[in-house]
Parts: structure tokens; C-alpha cells; sequence
């Protein structure tokens, strides 16, 4: 179910069904040592642009990372990979409506953040993620995987009966006993239902996301979180700046690079190439 370079999903979930450790020890194997994140920064057609993109610069200047709500996504199908079988659930003493509601509970309470294994010549990821290639791309070095999964890309939805029910069960079980520790078999099922916020159809393949998930605890904030990168086991080592930026962000960016200690390159475009390529330019180098 995959090459050398590919998680088994398969075989995640049979080490998932042995022990939560060895499955994300698994899962680690699969997790690069660097990823990219494209940020937006936003131009006259957005209202308040220029604060919203103030923050997004800060944030970088400060070695923080945000982590979004799933409903803030561009694709409304997010997190949907795992569909509610309704004919298993008969007779379990469970509805649809009750568990969906719970699963939607834990939707909320994931923060995500999303991080491709591609920087070189991805014009799409530039398009897309990084407002027409006005904003800039952030390289990271991860220096602890444990909250970071590879994405699967999966033609059809899984169907469950029990994942959430089990959740429920496990929660209930714990709170009843005055548990301070959730059980083994807790920690298996969320595992699951972890993994199915790391799924999406296939069509979106070509983008070789990676994502961040992070408990969220505070469920009155929908928005998300800024998170500080040791938190979540990142540091900066580039930055990368679009084709298209502005002349005001690109001389922040720099003072930013300056500033946290990390390179900063220019992405460029060889107008007599045969080839639609982009190039990075060195622009800053750091010297540890």
C-alpha cells in the first residue's frame, strides 16, 4: 500500500492496535527532517489587509506558529474522512445525531497546521497558499516529530461504528473511576480518530502536506492559537520570499531574517529559460 517513502497506513493501524508508542514511533520514520509552510500575505482586495498581515510578520519575528480551527480551511470537506456507519450502530445503544455531535466535539478541539515536503519550483503552492505568490514561505527544521503526521490520500471515506463510540465510552469510563490517566485503550481509539484529521481525498495528492495537530483546550476560541515553534518541536532555518511580494514586506522580511537568525532567499524567474522555473536568490546569509 505504498513505497519506501510512504506510511502503510494499513500498518500504522495494525501498530496502533498493539500500542500507541510503537505507532507513533512508526509514524515518525516517515516525518522529513524539513518542511515548508506558504503564508498569505494580503493585498487592497482584503479588508484590514494590512493589520492581518502585520500580525502574520510579528509572529514570525517572534518564533510563533499559528494553529488553525479546521472551519477556517479553504476545503469545506476537512476532517470528513471518517463517516458514521448507521446500520452497525443499530442496537449499540447509540444514534448518529449523538455521535456526530461528539465527533464534531473533537473536530473543534484539534488545532491543525499544514506544512508541505515541496519547495522547489511548486508555482501551484505559491498560487494557492501564498496569495499569487505575494507572500513568503517559511522553512522549517523539525527538530521533534511526535505532533506531526504525513497526510493520506485516500479515494473513498472510512466508515465506523465504534471509534467514537469507544472514545465516549473510554471518557466516561475515566471520569467515572477519577482516572488521572486515560487508559491504553483510550489513547488506541484516539489514535484512530487522529488519524482520519491526517486523511483527504486523493486529489489533493500533489500538494504533500504534512499537518501539526495540537489539543486544543480552550474551545471558546474557534479561531486558533499562536503556539511558540519549541512547543511543537520547529525552528526556522529560511525564509523564503514570492516572486510577487511587495517591496514594503520584502525589506520586513529581511530585518525579520536578521533578526531571528536564518537565511532569506528571493524566489526569481528566468525570462530567457525555455523552462517555467522558479530560482531562488540568496538574499541573506546567516552565519551561526
Amino acid at each position: 500500500m505504498g513505497n519506501s517513502n510512504t506510511m502503510d497506513i494499513k500498518k500504522y493501524f495494525d501498530k496502533l492496535n498493539i500500542s500507541l508508542e510503537e505507532a507513533i514511533d512508526y509514524k515518525n520514520k516517515f516525518i522529513p527532517k524539513i518542511l515548508y509552510k506558504y503564508v498569505s500575505l494580503l493585498d487592497d482586495r482584503y479588508v484590514a489587509y494590512y493589520k492581518k498581515n502585520k500580525k502574520r510578520l510579528n509572529s514570525l519575528r517572534d518564533n510563533m506558529l499559528w494553529l488553525s480551527n479546521y472551519k477556517k480551511f479553504n476545503d469545506p470537506f476537512e476532517l470528513k474522512m471518517l463517516t458514521i456507519d448507521r446500520e452497525r450502530l443499530k442496537g449499540t445503544g447509540w444514534n448518529s445525531e449523538e455521535i456526530e455531535k461528539y465527533l464534531e466535539y473533537f473536530r473543534n478541539a484539534t488545532l491543525i497546521s499544514c506544512f508541505s515536503s515541496d519547495i522547489d519550483n511548486n508555482m501551484p503552492m505559491w498560487a494557492h497558499y501564498a496569495n499569487n505568490h505575494k507572500g513568503y514561505c517559511v522553512k522549517y527544521s523539525v527538530l521533534n516529530p511526535q505532533l506531526i503526521f504525513p497526510v493520506m490520500y485516500e479515494p473513498v471515506r472510512s466508515k465506523s461504528a465504534v471509534i467514537v463510540a469507544n472514545i465516549i465510552k473510554e471518557i466516561m469510563e475515566a471520569y467515572i473511576n477519577k482516572l488521572e490517566k486515560p487508559s491504553e485503550g483510550f489513547y488506541k481509539y484516539f489514535g484512530f480518530l487522529y488519524s482520519s484529521f491526517t486523511c483527504k481525498h486523493n486529489m489533493w495528492k500533489d500538494e504533500k502536506e504534512y499537518r501539526l495537530l495540537y489539543i486544543n483546550s480552550n474551545l471558546n476560541n474557534q479561531e486558533g492559537k499562536l503556539i511558540n515553534l519549541t512547543e511543537v518541536g520547529l525552528k526556522v532555518d529560511a525564509i523564503y520570499i514570492g516572486y510577487n511580494c511587495d517591496e514594503i514586506y520584502k525589506t520586513q522580511l529581511i530585518e525579520i531574517a536578521k533578526s531571528i537568525g536564518c537565511d532569506l532567499l528571493k524566489m526569481t524567474f528566468d525570462e530567457y529559460s525555455e523552462e517555467f522555473k522558479l530560482v531562488p536568490e540568496l538574499l541573506y546569509n546567516n552565519i551561526d
